[in-house]
Order: structure tokens, then sequence, then C-alpha cells
């Protein structure tokens, strides 16, 4: 094709960048993400995607390299130019169609590959987010059972075909899920779910309508989530720490009986919010 980038994606946004980190508050151990998905067959913005494309990935910055915070690649200033650059100006959000150009093939990390800098400031190793256009993220409604075995241990795949490695860095779909322990719920934090006799890390955004939840409510009423498939493992040989990441309450819906009651918290629609139970 011609063009100076050796890798070139084309995906659909799958979380608020602000409902992962807080990256607008300069600090050494400050670092911004999104991931993308593959979008359904089709033509966007003269691009084509093909018939069964399918998987994720991260894009990640950050303004210190990870091995020591003291070696500052980008400071507060610059750091904020960067963003303008990446965001276009804090514009990026949940399903923005974008293509993603980069100068760099990225970098393993516990388990998983991501589109970054390499750590560097050097411009022959940035990369570009350029929206084409809007659409509704899809999702694949899966079970516990799809990820992890009849002894609760993660299915890897190193083909990619079945199990965690297949579903890694997509949006999911899970109904009938218990909260095991309303006390571990926090914004940032993390809680584990359960669905028969299986369980799962769910990792919980920064999304301010997440501390509202009445996480005690969830340990006894079913509920269901849309999430991003992620992985953490830090040793080899990178088979397990999956977990879900909920970025947002209105991926979260409850249903007691003998009615329903969706929680949605997005903006600009009509919430309900389970709120804490007070004392």
């Amino acid at each position: 094709s011609g063009s100076p980038y050796p890798i070139q994606l084309l995906g659909v946004v799958v979380n608020n960048p602000e409902d992962m980190s807080d990256y607008t508050n300069y600090s050494p151990d400050v670092w911004w993400q999104t991931y993308i998905q593959a979008l359904p067959a089709g033509e966007y913005g003269g691009n084509t995607v093909a018939e069964g494309d399918y998987g994720g990935t991260a894009l990640y910055m950050r303004a210190t390299a990870p091995w020591n915070t003291s070696i500052v690649l980008y400071d507060a200033d610059e750091w904020v130019a960067e963003l303008d650059r990446i965001t276009n100006f804090d514009t990026l959000q949940y399903g923005d169609i974008v293509k993603v150009e980069a100068l760099a093939p990225g970098m393993f990390f516990r388990g998983k590959y991501n589109v970054n800098e390499q750590h560097s400031n050097d411009p022959a190793k940035d990369f570009t987010v350029t929206v084409i256009g809007q659409t509704t993220p899809e999702f694949t409604s899966i079970t516990l059972a799809d990820l992890k075995d009849t002894n609760n241990d993660f299915i890897f795949d190193a083909t990619r075909a079945i199990g965690c490695e297949h579903y890694q860095a997509s949006l999911v779909h899970l109904n009938n899920l218990l909260l095991v322990d309303a006390d571990d719920w926090a914004l940032d934090g993390t809680v584990e779910v359960m669905q028969g006799n299986l369980t799962f890390d769910m990792k919980l955004g920064l999304d301010e309508y997440l501390a509202s939840i009445d996480a005690e409510l969830l340990e006894t009423t079913p509920f269901s989530v849309t999430a991003i498939l992620d992985q953490e493992d830090g040793s080899a040989p990178y088979t397990g720490g999956y977990r879900l990441w909920l970025t947002s309450a209105s991926n979260l819906n409850v249903v007691p009986e003998p009615g329903s009651l969706m929680l949605l918290a997005a903006g600009g629609l009509a919430a309900m919010l389970l709120w804490r139970r007070r004392s």
C-alpha cells in the first residue's frame, strides 16, 4: 500500500479511556489506555473488513518508563500534548470506529501485546488514532464454562481458537452471575463473580456510577455484565491472570423478581441506579 506504518488496524473503541485510568492527573505513574476490537465485515471509510475478523487489542501510552519511573518520557506539558495528539483532544470515546497506524510493533506484556510506543518518546515509535465513524460495539455472549474448565482452571489455547485467548481484548456478555463478596466492591478494585461452580475475577473501572451500585444485592440477585476480557499475568508461561474489566455501570444489568431493573448510567440515558442501602 506504500504506507510508512508497518502496523495498521481497523477497529471500534470498547471503553471510554477515562473509565480505565485517571490519565489527566499527571504523576510518575500516569498512563492512558483504551481497547479496540474487530468490526463486522464491511466497508468503513474506504477501508474493508473481511468476514471472520475477530479479536482485539489495547492502545497504551505512559509518561515514564515502567521499569524505572525516574526515566521521564514526557513532562506534564508534553504529556498533555501527546494525549491531544492520540485522543483528538480527548474526544476519543466508546463506539468510535478508528484506524490505528503504528510505527512500532508494540510489546509483549503480561500475556498480551499492546499497541504502544515501546516506552519511547522518539517520534519514530509513535502511533496515531484516526476516527472514521461511529457504531455500537458488538459483544459475544458466553458463559464462564467458555473460559474455565470443570476444575475452575483457565482454558488456554495457544491457537486462540477457544478459551480465554480467543476472547482476549474483546467485549463478552455473561448472564446469571453472582457477586462473591460485596465488601470488595470499589472503583478500580477487583471483585470475584460466580456462575454455578465457576468463579472469575472482575476489575471495576472508574465510572463513578459503579460506586453507587448496591453490591450486597448482587450477592443474591443474578446480574449480567458486558465487559472486556483482559489478562494480567506476571509470570511465564502466561497462561493465567485473565479477568473481566467492567468499565461502565451501564454494562451491568440486574433482573430482580417480578420485574426487571436495568442499570443505565451512560450520558443521555434514563438512569435507574441501584443505590447502596443506607443504614
